[in-house]
């Protein structure tokens, strides 16, 4: 009988994961093909590949007018540092309650010990 249980309970696994496996495999075969496809579309709607122009050079910077913005925007943002500020801890509330009904079952305690006397 623990046999024929086990059994029936590896099939029913083996079934589930070859289900998932299966469907995952089908969502990824789909989705392959959607993306060949827009890629297609694409290609035909662009006419084939235009030949790439090359743009002229740029003339950059030189180093020493780098060195000049670099230099000025450090010293831009050495005056806008944020200010350090120390950080005060609130307590939660669930302490202070917490700390409330304690001592609210210590006077308890303590007005029926004085109530026996």
């Amino acid at each position: 009988m623990v046999i024929g249980g086990l059994m029936e309970g590896l099939s029913i696994t083996v079934l589930g994961v070859t289900v998932v496996f299966g469907v995952l495999g089908i969502l990824a075969v789909t989705m392959y093909a959607i993306g060949w496809l827009e890629r297609r579309l694409v290609e035909k709607e662009d006419g084939g590949e235009e030949p790439v122009q090359e743009s002229p050079p740029k003339k950059g910077l030189d180093e020493k007018k780098i060195a000049v913005i670099t230099a000025a925007i450090m010293a831009y943002l050495d005056q806008k540092r944020p200010k350090e500020l120390p950080i005060k801890r609130k307590p939660s509330e669930a302490w202070w309650l917490s700390g409330v009904t304690s001592h609210v079952g210590e006077v308890e305690n303590f007005n029926y010990k004085l109530g026996k006397w």
